[in-house]
């Protein structure tokens, strides 16, 4: 049954990319795609969007983008990266649609509130968020460790805004859930230490590029040394030591962005902003033969949480 849906949703993607093969040419608007930074990640992203299709782009920095560029039939516009859509939101005309991708999902919320968005039309705005819904990393969480009893994690200055629901869906799968804030002026080490020791297991959340590198350097440190399973966002978390990384990859991420074109250009709407649908779950064996956990496979792992996400 499994391997029939995912069959009939890798010929469903065949078939909306041969849609657009055939029905962008009389397509009036102009696509534009914003970089953030013209580094390797953003410019796979880029490619892939616009890879095998008929679609012709222009792909430049976001730093170029701005009113002064009128179309009168509107533009269609991928930002790459939260400078890219932080900058397209400010410039967007009445007749534009946007996709925005490579963005955290509270990020974009907090774009919408700053560009006092929050009222604009469903059809000029949408996203292709890169983290993972809390639910389902609790659910992973779940999956690896059924017999923990409490969960714990730290949150940043953005990250806290997912607090209610971390307590909220733990507790929704019998966690006892701890947490605690962390900023700038604290010592990681004296947060992060009471906090895993009273955890059965420690969840990373991603919040700004400072506060992840500080908590991850700590964060492994401490679970390896009292032995409490850490589940990471990124290949390199688990890499570094976390017995398992719940991410999506780029071409993960970039396929779902361009469905969500693909869409837009054929049937003229946009898709409601969404995570990502597809995600990758890597296991770092030796840390799980050091807390002598037996993990399931990760086909076992990913097919029992895109259950869940049915």
């Amino acid at each position: 049954m499994h391997k029939q849906k995912g069959t009939y949703n890798s010929i469903k993607r065949i078939l909306l990319f041969i849609l657009l093969v055939f029905s962008t040419a009389s397509y009036s608007k102009e696509l534009l795609i914003l970089l953030s930074d013209d580094q390797k990640i953003h410019n796979e992203i880029a490619a892939l969007i616009v890879e095998n299709s008929s679609v012709s782009a222009t792909i430049r920095l976001y730093t170029e983008h701005t009113k002064s560029e009128v179309s009168l039939e509107g533009l269609v516009i991928v930002a790459i990266g939260t400078r890219a859509c932080d900058q397209a939101i400010t410039n967007l005309a009445l007749e534009d649609q946007l996709i925005c991708t490579l963005i955290p999902a509270q990020t974009y919320q907090t774009l919408i509130t700053k560009h006092n968005k929050a009222d604009l039309n469903q059809n000029s705005l949408t996203a292709v968020f890169m983290d993972q819904p809390i639910e389902r990393q609790i659910r992973l969480v779940k999956l690896i460790a059924p017999d923990a009893k409490s969960i714990g994690t730290v949150f940043g200055q953005t990250s806290i805004s997912q607090r209610s629901n971390f307590e909220r869906y733990g507790q929704a799968l019998n966690f006892v859930t701890h947490h605690a804030f962390l900023d700038e002026t604290q010592n990681p080490v004296q947060i992060l230490t009471p906090l895993i020791q009273r955890s059965d297991v420690f969840l990373a959340i991603p919040d700004n590029a400072n506060f992840n590198r500080s908590v991850s350097r700590w964060a492994l440190y401490i679970t390896l040394r009292n032995k409490i399973p850490l589940i990471g966002f990124s290949a390199s978390y688990s890499e570094a030591g976390a017995v398992v990384s719940l991410y999506s990859t780029t071409e993960q991420l970039a396929l779902q962005t361009r469905e969500t074109l693909v869409n837009l250009l054929i049937h003229g709407n946009l898709a409601p902003a969404s995570f990502p649908k597809e995600f990758t779950i890597m296991v770092n064996d030796s840390t799980a033969r050091t807390l002598r956990m037996n993990l399931p496979d990760t086909e076992f792992l990913t097919e029992q949480l895109k259950e869940i996400d049915r």
